[in-house]
C-alpha cells in the first residue's frame, strides 16, 4: 500500500526542481511548505499567500493551508492524484492542524478542478479576473516587472512591447477540517465541469 513521505534534503530540491521543469507555473511558492511524494505524484502545501483568505473563506480568522502545487508525470495511473490528495490532506491535518485547506484550479491552463471534485472538496466560486501582459506569444504576471524596490509601470512595461490583458479567474476549492469549518462551509456552490477531465493542477 502506497504511503505518504515528506521530502527533505537532496530529495527536497529533486522536487523542487521537477516543479520549476515539468509543472505548468514553472514556480515554486516562498515561505514555509511541505513537499510530499505519493507514488509519482508530487503535493506541496504553503502557507497561503493571500494573508486575508482564511477570513474570506471561513469569515474568521483561521488556519488556513494552500495545496499549492500538484504534479504527476504524463501517463499516470488515472485515480493518482486523487489518492495522493488524500494522503497529504491527512499528513497536514496531523502536521499543522488546519480548520481549511485551499486550492485553485486555473481555467486558462484548461483545469477546472476535477481531481478536487473527485477528492469530495467543495467549489468555493471563482477569483477576481488577473492582469496579465503579453507579447510575441508569452504570456506573464504584473509581479514579472518588479525587481527589488523598484516597479514598472503600465506606460514603460507597454513601451517595451507588451499588451495588458485580463485572464479569467481561478476556480477556488476548499476542504473544511473541523466542526465549525464545515458549518461555515456547508452550502457549496455548483462546481464547474468537463468532458474530460485534466488531473494536473
Amino acid at each position: 500500500m502506497a504511503t505518504i513521505r515528506l521530502l527533505e534534503g537532496d530529495s527536497r530540491r529533486e522536487a523542487i526542481e521537477t516543479i520549476r521543469t515539468k509543472h505548468y507555473t514553472r514556480s515554486v511558492p516562498s515561505g514555509k511548505s511541505y513537499y510530499l511524494e505519493y507514488e509519482q505524484a508530487i503535493v506541496v502545501w504553503s502557507i497561503p499567500a493571500n494573508k486575508n483568505i482564511a477570513s474570506f473563506v471561513l469569515g474568521y480568522a483561521g488556519k488556513v493551508w494552500e495545496l499549492s502545487r500538484l504534479y504527476a508525470p504524463d501517463g499516470h495511473e488515472r485515480n493518482l492524484l486523487t489518492r495522493a490528495i488524500s494522503a497529504a490532506v491527512a499528513f497536514i491535518r496531523v502536521r499543522e492542524k488546519p480548520d481549511a485547506l485551499v486550492s485553485y484550479a486555473d481555467p486558462n491552463v484548461g483545469h477546472h478542478g476535477g481531481v478536487y471534485q473527485a477528492a469530495s472538496w467543495l467549489y468555493h466560486g471563482r477569483c477576481d479576473k488577473t492582469r496579465m501582459y503579453q507579447k510575441d506569444g508569452q504570456t506573464v504576471a504584473r509581479r514579472a516587472f518588479h525587481s527589488g524596490s523598484r516597479a514598472m509601470n503600465k506606460t514603460d512595461i507597454e513601451a517595451l512591447g507588451w499588451k495588458e490583458i485580463y485572464q479569467p479567474g481561478k476556480h477556488r476549492y476548499v476542504k473544511p477540517l473541523t466542526k465549525n469549518a464545515r458549518k461555515r462551509l456547508a452550502a457549496s456552490q455548483q462546481a464547474p465541469k468537463r468532458a474530460s477531465l485534466v488531473a494536473v493542477k
